[in-house]
């Protein structure tokens, strides 16, 4: 990844969607990046740590998106033209910011690069970005392939400097994880014009409270607004092509640019057609040309309605207005999903009236794929800590009376929420039940977003739920992002919970980033480890408890003294993840093995749920992987029968 920033102007190299904006990145002359690890942006943060030494750019992990978008906020605000990336989630926690900057704008480039994930391969939600970008009232890029996500980043600092206003840039997964064949443009020194005036242009100009007050700075952003609203009706990003004689009219961005393209190519339907490069604020004059030379409009886009919606209200406004179709409005588009080619060649052959299509190709391949591949769930790593610390959980509360709750949070551990299990579930409408589990993959109780858990513990134990043991479940990097605040309430009204944190000393779910516990920075710069168990204490928890991850039965005293307490209690579960350990060992030959003599065949070791442990089916024996094992050591310890042995490493 390094190797993009040496890249020479005029090459054309094959670049991933998160690569290409990194590169733009590099072209525009950011001198600061600011990003917190999640799928699918997660390698636009990986590129520039990784090429800092050669561009002289501070690139930084930060605790959460909100400190990533304020850190980036400030190095705008003293002149230094900065970028922030997060996924669509990571958003949610920066808008108190994000939705306040734009009233006061900044003097150099700030662009927010968030990667939505339509379809959510990688996220909780589908939600869609691109309405933050319209409720903020910033202009909003949204790139159809890699080249344009590279040559829009030096075009949206460009305008984020004319207008002295953040610019948003969005991408998709299909985007920031394909790779496309981008010609790359000369690489840019960091621009730094640093300096500071609180009374520029305006009094108080950085202070949204300062005079002459919000409502007065609001006027100024409908000012700064009505700049964008004159450079989308003349920025080549919006392209307008009018058809003779044709009667369908397109308009499309995106993702949904391609598709829609190809459909129309494939179907030779005669069409007018308004292509964005911009989703907010949309061209209103190109947009009413094309509404006046249709009798039917077809809107085309991935995710939410954004586009169509704006389009509706300009439409509404014309004394006879075209029908308009998309997601909203005579449903050729479904309004959840992702967007792809045989949906939009599906929408195209509705508003032309065309007959239904013969399934395609790929339509095809998918059918007679779905026969061949065996259905089955993401897993923890073969020897990954989290294993371990679930199997103490469960051997911990099956022999505590009780319906206990395990409320979740965000990781690699949230498979824990995942639901595999080796029998059905069948749902009752009793306000309390027991279950019983057997597999790591189904103790997790309740997964919403990073933090939800410890703070939702709390009110399951303030409403006075006394039917079993509350639990929440966080990782070391979730730690530092999103619980901080919450654990100071447990110690401050008293909450009779138990937090765990699985500290594995990496963010490793979104590909092994560094945290405050790993020791190392962004660039791999030797960096503090901040201790978690005095964090604890000092936020004021009298009960904090250490132990490994790969010592099950240490780790089930721990949990067991935690869950007894009378009171607000930590359970550190530490060690590092074996896959970072795994990469460092030279000898990558494995040891661990099955002795069949002890074996049993009891599968006790298959509810363990590590994808490195085997089981003949026929013979009724346990085996080990050795391709996969990691000589973690668990499986020896879970194994009632000793039939596990080998060098733990």
């Amino acid at each position: 990844m390094a190797a993009i920033a040496a890249e020479r102007a005029g090459r054309r190299v094959l670049l991933m969607g998160n690569e290409a904006i990194a590169r733009g990145a590099i072209e525009a002359g950011i001198s600061l990046m600011a990003a917190y690890p999640g799928t699918p942006s997660s390698e636009i943060g990986e590129v520039l740590a990784k090429s800092a030494a050669e561009t002289g750019m501070y690139v930084e992990w930060s605790t959460n998106e909100k400190v990533a978008f304020e850190v980036a906020t400030g190095a705008a605000l003293v002149g230094a033209r900065a970028m922030v990336a997060m996924k669509n989630a990571g958003l949610n926690v920066a808008m108190d910011t994000f939705m306040t900057l734009s009233y006061t704008g900044v003097p150099s480039a700030l662009i927010v690069v968030v990667a939505d994930d339509p379809g959510a391969h990688y996220s909780s939600n589908e939600q869609d970005t691109r309405f933050a970008a319209a409720y903020a009232e910033i202009p909003c890029f949204e790139p159809a392939n890699q080249q344009e996500a590279k040559d829009m980043v030096p075009e949206a600092v460009r305008l984020s400097e004319a207008i002295e206003l953040p610019v948003f840039l969005r991408s998709v997964s299909r985007l920031s994880h394909a790779s496309g064949d981008v010609r790359l443009g000369e690489p840019v020194a960091p621009v730094r014009k640093l300096g500071f005036n609180k009374h520029y242009e305006l009094t108080y100009r950085w202070n949204v409270y300062g005079p002459p007050g919000a409502v007065d700075k609001h006027r100024w952003l409908h000012g700064a607004l009505d700049k964008a609203r004159a450079y989308v009706e003349e920025t080549p990003w919006n392209r307008l092509t009018l058809t003779p004689g044709a009667k369908l009219g397109v308009i499309t961005s995106g993702l949904g640019a391609a598709y829609v393209t190809e459909a129309l190519d494939n179907l030779g339907v005669a069409h007018h057609m308004l292509r964005l490069g911009l989703a907010f604020p949309i061209p209103e004059k190109k947009v009413q040309k094309l509404l006046e030379a249709s009798d039917v409009v077809l809107v085309v886009e991935e995710g939410d309605p954004v586009i169509e919606d704006q389009v509706s209200t300009i439409a509404a406004r014309l004394s006879k207005a075209p029908a308009i179709k998309g997601k909203r409005n005579g449903g050729v588009l479904p309004l959840w999903g992702e967007l792809n080619p045989d949906l939009a060649d599906g929408a195209v052959r509705k508003v032309a009236a065309l007959s239904a299509a013969e399934p395609t190709r790929s339509a095809k391949a998918v059918k007679a794929a779905t026969s061949l591949v065996a259905a089955r769930s993401s897993a923890l790593c073969p020897g990954c800590s989290h294993l371990g610390s679930y199997w103490a959980v469960r051997e911990v509360l099956r022999h505590i009376p009780g319906t206990h709750i395990v409320n979740g949070d965000i990781g690699c551990y949230e498979q824990a929420g995942y639901g595999v299990s080796s029998r059905p579930v069948q749902p009752t409408d009793a306000r309390s039940q027991k279950y019983r589990i057997e597999s790591p993959y189904e103790i997790l109780d309740t997964l919403y977003v990073m933090g939800s858990g410890i703070g939702m513990a709390q009110g399951q134990a303030q409403a006075g739920y006394r039917d079993g043991k509350v639990l929440a479940v966080a990782g070391d990097s979730t730690f530092f992002h999103a619980t901080l605040p919450a654990v100071a309430n447990a110690a401050y009204s008293k909450a009779p919970i138990t937090f765990l944190v699985f500290a594995n000393c990496w963010t490793s779910m979104t590909g092994h980033q560094p945290n405050p516990t790993t020791g190392k920075s962004a660039t791999a710069a030797e960096a503090p480890t901040i201790d978690i168990a005095n964090a604890c204490k000092a936020l004021g928890i009298s009960k904090v408890i250490e132990a490994s991850a790969y010592d099950v039965k240490a780790a089930e005293a721990a949990i067991k003294e935690g869950v007894e307490f009378d009171g607000p209690s930590v359970v550190i579960l530490k060690s590092e993840c074996r896959l970072q350990f795994w990469r460092r060992q030279k000898n990558r030959k494995t040891t661990t093995a099955v002795n069949e003599d002890l074996c049993n065949g009891c599968r006790l070791c298959l509810q363990f749920g590590c994808p490195a442990i085997t089981y003949d089916a026929a013979r009724k024996k346990a085996g080990v992987d050795p391709d996969a094992c990691t000589d973690c050591g668990l499986c020896s310890q879970i194994c009632a029968r000793h039939a596990f042995h080998g060098e733990v490493r």
